[in-house]
């Protein structure tokens, strides 16, 4: 049996103030696509495939829908509580599931108890795959769509390129060999492709985004804010190619690639780019699109387009508390928090810790009450209309990120002095001193990987650095023996399952 979803895919004309507000408005004819079990790449309705994609404005519309699909739909989350929540962050040992109250999907997730079955494994799927089917859609028609400035046609085509093979980069990591599909195709046909090899889903989606650099600007105006620029692609860029020098493709013609992009991100610092001069600055709604990269946008206001993550991840609060808000959590302290592995990560003096992380809340009964829980993207004294409403935006990839990575391409090609600086960098925002320019190579390696984990806490990273790093064996297995949880993981666990629908309908090989 198929169960299908409805996802908003609806706009909003654009005016003065930021992209995000493309995503909102009138209803698009994407919004009758449904999301079934299964690759979702044909469109039921018999308008949108025949009368849709005609006009230039259609194709921004149908953009701006390839873009809404990372966002919340209320009950399904958004890729940033999917994606980068759900599926990464708890995942690592900076989460801690505590109780399986409800049979929650993160407990199965953190405890390594997840399946074929298990819902979230589904969703990953079939987000994932509803994006790429809006892109192919705009890809398979836009040469035929006239449009008043060529470059505006190739920028629009640029973006859904790199769209469709961001959502590649996802499903791969996620669940290693996934079908590819570059192009609108029936059900049944779907239904007979085979997943894809590693080195071929690597090639297509490094290609897809190389091809898509010179359509895409440097920036945008005001309005346009939000859409994918050159540094995103190039940012993109070096972490797909870092992840594919790393475990399990090992591929060390990659790192070369991944300095060149990297550093080309670098170059334009200060045009293109910007370091924030504080930590907290990066997570503030008024902040959004200045620091980011490549960010998720969300804004309030009940229109189904905001976050869910800080209600995901926080306890409820009493109305004492300065970080209160009438909406209430999804979930308590008693089932998820943050571990103390995470916080005791932190050096002593980091100014990210209390920025990221609290450890005490007043409940509702006006006493305090003690609980870990990430309020990095939460912000005092918005008024928001649900727990699904939280404005701030979700950073895919920001400029730290890419600091970080450069840095660790730098030591692993031996120039562990020219690494350091960019590190220190990230310390003394952060209030601690810096690293000796002398420190050893393997040294170096062991502070960065902190850093990282640290610097991105909450953000999604950690785990697929230590996936990457292939540590992810040693550092989880000691994390459960330390917690007295009876488990152990293998390489095996790095990856999902393909959910059971997949495996039935196409006949998918699982993975081990």
């Amino acid at each position: 049996m198929k169960t299908t979803y409805t996802r908003n895919t609806s706009l909003l004309p654009l005016n003065n103030k930021t992209f995000k507000k493309i995503l909102i408005g009138g209803i698009l004819t994407l919004g009758m696509i449904s999301c079934e079990k299964d690759l979702m790449l044909e469109p039921e309705n018999n308008i949108t495939q025949t009368s849709f994609y005609t006009t230039e404005l259609q194709i921004n519309q149908a953009l701006s829908g390839v873009y809404s699909a990372m966002i919340n739909s209320s009950s399904r989350g958004g890729f940033d509580v999917n994606f980068y929540l759900l599926a990464s962050e708890v995942r690592s040992n900076n989460f801690n599931a505590i109780s399986q109250n409800g049979n929650r999907d993160y407990y199965a997730i953190n405890r390594f108890q997840d399946t074929s079955s298990t819902e979230e494994v589904e969703i990953l799927w079939e987000d994932a795959y509803q994006l790429i089917s809006y892109a192919n859609y705009i890809l398979a028609r836009i040469d035929a769509v006239p449009f008043a400035d060529p470059a505006i046609k190739e920028q629009y085509r640029s973006e859904t390129r790199f769209l469709r093979a961001y959502a590649y980069f996802e499903l791969m990591r996620n669940f290693g060999k996934v079908p590819l599909v570059d192009r609108p195709v029936s059900p049944e046909e779907a239904a007979s492709i085979k997943r894809t090899d590693l080195p071929t889903l690597y090639n297509f989606i490094t290609s897809e985004i190389e091809a898509s650099v010179d359509g895409l600007k440097n920036t945008y105006d005001a309005k346009n804010k939000g859409r994918i620029t050159k540094s995103a692609a190039h940012a993109m860029l070096g972490r797909i190619y870092l992840t594919g020098n790393g475990y399990p493709l090992n591929n060390s013609s990659y790192l070369q690639k991944a300095k060149d992009h990297l550093y080309t991100v670098i170059q334009g610092e200060g045009q293109y780019v910007t370091f924030a001069p504080n930590y907290a600055d990066l997570f503030k709604s008024a902040n959004d699109n200045k620091y980011h990269i490549f960010e998720i946008q969300h804004i309030s206001g009940g229109l189904s387009q905001g976050s869910y993550l800080p209600s995901y991840v926080s306890p409820t609060f009493g109305s004492a508390d300065p970080l209160y808000n009438a909406q209430g959590s999804l979930y308590s302290s008693a089932e998820l928090g943050v571990s103390q592995s995470l916080i005791n990560a932190y050096e002593s003096g980091d100014l990210r810790r209390s920025l990221t992380i609290k450890t005490q809340f007043i409940a509702q009964n006006g006493q305090p009450d003690n609980a870990n829980y990430f309020v990095k993207f939460r912000e005092p004294g918005l008024v928001i209309t649900n727990r699904y409403d939280w404005p701030i935006n979700f950073p895919i990839i920001r400029y730290e990120d890419v600091l970080l990575m450069y840095a660790e391409v730098l030591n692993n090609e031996g120039n562990t002095s020219g690494a350091v600086p960019f590190v220190n960098r990230i310390r003394q925002r952060a209030g601690l001193s810096p690293l000796s320019a002398s420190i050893s190579s393997t040294d170096f390696t062991t502070a960065l990987r902190k850093e990282r984990r640290v610097e991105f806490a909450g953000e999604g990273i950690y785990w697929h650095d230590l996936v990457r790093w292939n540590t992810a064996v040693s550092v989880i297995n000691q994390a459960a023996a330390e917690l007295n949880y009876n488990y152990t993981i293998t390489t095996n666990d790095y990856l999902y399952q393909i959910p059971l629908s997949q495996v039935q309908v196409a006949g998918y090989e699982q993975n081990p």
